[in-house]
């Protein structure tokens, strides 16, 4: 009996001994003032080491108190792109792209259908023909106010929209079109204005019609930086291709970001940050440390006024 009560101490021993724990945090982080003006560089004070350690500014799309936010009611959703048109001619074809919307196409390519969606070109200015390569602006259009164009939009349901190039067979070439912006953002009940969808969020994919030769080419890919279509030389048969956003909710939202300032590999004394507008900004700091044993984690918050 006593040897059994020896041999259940020893093993408790040991099995303290070798008991793991989170690494507790230690962190602290403070500006060296509070007021500054536009441009002005702001330094923040670092003490302590965390394994992570993330910067959120205040500012739009930056706000830690918006980094799980997915969804904003808005009364006001906006669209506005770039495009840019060159080489070739557009005679006899004066409108090789156009812009379409849907609520009713389901994603998939297959039983792909033109009357599924509805042209919205014409609340959009598109590029001139223009060999200087200058995009032009499309102009910024509340997609809540196209029933005058036939397309009422349900924000229960999710959207797709396209440009469709249509290069016809002539005796000039068709011309080169070009995309490097596509922006929708809506503006919530509270004022604040927020991106929804962006170029490179946009999960482009492309549709070949009949027998076109010539398709899109997503410039980037899944962080999509331009879309464009090469056309065809002159007497080339006609080419009709898609391309298309992935389907989304024009009520979601990208949640806000902050910035990274250091991992488990580096160490940080001092952060320096500019704003550009004045303001008052509420600057978060979040530090972590984190093993298989468990976490810990520490927000830091300071309200920041810049004076213009």
């Amino acid at each position: 009996m006593r040897k059994l009560f020896l041999m259940s101490i020893i093993a408790l021993g040991l099995s303290s001994c070798n008991k793991k724990e989170a690494v507790e945090l230690k962190f602290d982080v403070a500006p060296t003032q509070t007021s500054y003006k536009v441009n002005d560089t702001v330094t923040f004070r670092v003490s302590g080491n965390p394994d992570q350690l993330t910067f959120y500014s205040g500012e739009e799309g930056h706000q830690y108190i918006n980094r799980n936010r997915i969804f904003a009611e808005s009364n006001e959703i906006t669209l506005e792109f770039a495009s840019h048109k060159r080489y070739g001619t557009l005679a006899g074809q004066p409108n090789p792209i156009s812009l379409f919307a849907s609520q009713k196409y389901n994603g998939d390519k297959t039983t792909f259908n033109e009357s599924d969606w509805v042209d919205i070109s014409s609340a959009f200015t598109f590029s001139p023909l223009d060999n200087a390569e200058n995009y032009t602006a499309s102009g910024v259009v509340n997609l809540l106010g196209l029933s005058n164009i036939g397309f009422t939009i349900d924000k229960e349901k999710p959207i797709y929209f396209a440009f469709k190039y249509l290069g016809l067979s002539n005796s000039s070439a068709q011309p080169r079109v070009f995309i490097n912006k596509f922006d929708i953002k809506t503006k919530t009940t509270e004022g604040k204005i927020i991106p929804v969808l962006t170029l490179a969020t946009g999960g482009w994919s492309s549709l070949l019609i009949g027998n076109s030769a010539v398709n899109w080419i997503i410039d980037g890919g899944a962080n999509t930086s331009r879309l464009r279509n090469q056309g065809a030389g002159a007497n080339a048969p006609g080419n009709e291709a898609w391309v298309m956003t992935k389907g989304f909710f024009l009520t979601s939202v990208i949640p806000d970001t902050g910035v990274a300032l250091k991992n488990m590999s580096t160490r940080i004394d001092e952060y320096s940050y500019v704003f550009t507008k004045a303001g008052t900004y509420k600057v978060t700091f979040v530090a972590s440390n984190e093993n298989v044993y468990g976490g810990d984690k520490v927000v830091k918050e300071f309200e920041i006024v810049v004076n213009p």
